[in-house]
């Protein structure tokens, strides 16, 4: 509907400067009047500089009138065609144009040549072909149709070419034979040919000088591109490098806690020691810190695997790995009651929020600053809000900060990729509001266990 409209809007302009320029020549009965005036006052005095100034009235006139029906009967065959790239608008537009000339002849019998004309519009379609066809080509079309005309109305003032059919109207006609009079043709044969060569070579250099920048332009955006695709490629290649180094150490890592596990058994199985003694409790917090270690690797190890976990749990695990001494950042936590337990991955989720928490306390610079987290019960799931009373994030780079390698700080920039991709595996969304100079306040909505859901998968695995 909207491309309708436009068109609809571009065809009616269009058709308003045609019928301007149909019906604008008796409103300039003056200026021919002054025209035919000068011809014979240059002839009765004589004066060639005078008839050479009559010829820019001549030229001056005839612009005006023919450049209105051109680039009317091109926004014509524009709104027609549709494509200002396909061959049916260059057709259109011939047409179009033919049609509206002939249309003025009929109406004022000047009985110009058409050969004139014709050469006008086979020097602009091919002009065209090499503008860019972007919202500022009927503006460029506009500069070089002018400068097209303007050379072309100089052709009929070339005596020599009288001959064939150039200027062939009447006030053409007699500045020609004024110029006869006074100068042998000496006059116009040598000042309209340099006139028309300077205005074509012009129009020509224009056209091509807009085509190259026009390439240059297409070629450093799709170079931007295709730099942009390799920068995210090598982030996503040195990133899954980190991953897999990363898992195949913390794979690695089962085999000593497996022997450690085991060491354990054997020596409680030759100590025996006594329930409730000290000996007993220390061998049960090794054996539960084992079976913790044993949690998280699988976890690192399986993503998609999680578990029920209470949000205070999760916080207090997050907080407690935080290193506030040496900082000037006061935090404050705060839970609302009862809030039901969520599915996460315990060590890649408190990942993610830790990556939050680190980002705000980096963007203090060591002053001062404030952050609050706040966990409520929203519809259907857990929002989490955490907000800082930082710099705040550049508007310009709001939508820019979830790109992998994307960074301020010159870090690897793949902190809040990482977020992004484990709150969407968790079923989750993550938005951010930020105000410059004010505070950032980062908001992380995860879906609720439904009654009834139980986590296994995860003590199947380590079992």
């Amino acid at each position: 509907m909207t491309n309708r409209k436009s068109y609809l809007f571009i065809g009616c302009l269009g058709l308003l400067l045609v019928t301007y320029g149909e019906i604008l020549p008796p409103f300039l009965d003056n200026w021919s009047l002054f025209i035919v005036d000068s011809i014979n006052e240059s002839i009765i005095k004589p004066d060639s500089g005078l008839l050479l100034i009559t010829s820019f009235a001549y030229i001056a006139r005839y612009l005006l009138v023919f450049f209105l029906i051109y680039f009317g009967s091109m926004l014509i065959a524009h709104a027609l065609s549709k494509d200002l790239e396909s061959m049916s608008f260059s057709v259109t537009y011939i047409g179009v144009i033919l049609l509206t000339l002939s249309l003025y002849s009929q109406f004022y019998l000047e009985h110009f040549s058409y050969l004139g004309h014709i050469f006008s519009i086979g020097i602009i379609v091919l002009l065209q072909l090499y503008i860019p066809k972007h919202k500022h080509f009927h503006f460029i079309f506009s500069i070089i149709l002018f400068l097209v005309l303007l050379a072309v109305q100089w052709l009929h003032l070339i005596p020599a070419l009288t001959e064939f059919g150039f200027g062939a109207n009447d006030i053409a006609a007699s500045i020609k034979i004024a110029d006869n009079f006074l100068t042998g043709n000496s006059l116009f044969n040598t000042i309209a040919t340099i006139f028309f060569i300077a205005f074509l070579t012009i129009a020509i250099i224009f056209t091509f000088l807009i085509h190259l920048v026009n390439k240059q332009t297409h070629t450093l955006k799709k170079y931007q591109v295709q730099e942009e695709e390799l920068k995210e490629t090598r982030t996503a290649l040195v990133e899954s490098k980190v991953y897999e180094e990363i898992n195949m150490l913390v794979h690695d890592l089962k085999t000593p806690l497996v022997t450690v596990e085991g060491l354990i058994s054997l020596i409680t199985m030759k100590m025996q020691p006594v329930d409730g003694s000290a000996l007993h409790n220390y061998f049960t917090r090794m054996d539960h810190s084992v079976e913790k270690m044993k949690d998280m690797i699988t976890e690192i190890l399986y993503e998609n695997i999680k578990q029920k976990l209470p949000v205070k749990e999760l916080l207090e695990y997050v907080t407690s790995h935080l290193s506030l001494d040496e900082q000037l950042v006061h935090m404050e936590v705060e839970i609302e009651d009862n809030l039901p337990a969520i599915q996460v991955n315990k060590i890649r989720f408190s990942r993610a929020i830790s990556n939050i928490l680190e980002n705000a306390i980096s963007s203090f610079e060591g002053k001062k600053g404030f952050i609050h987290i706040n966990v409520k019960s929203i519809d259907n799931g857990i929002l989490f809000q955490i907000q800082d009373n930082g710099p705040g994030i550049k508007e310009e780079h709001i939508n820019d900060i979830w790109l992998d390698g994307f960074s301020t700080k010159n870090s690897s920039g793949i902190g809040l990729s990482f977020v992004k991709r484990v709150v969407e595996n968790h079923s989750g969304t993550i938005t951010v509001k930020s105000i410059r100079g004010s505070h950032t306040q980062m908001n992380i909505t995860l879906p609720t266990l439904k009654v009834g859901d139980e986590i296994d998968e995860h003590y199947h695995i380590n079992s």
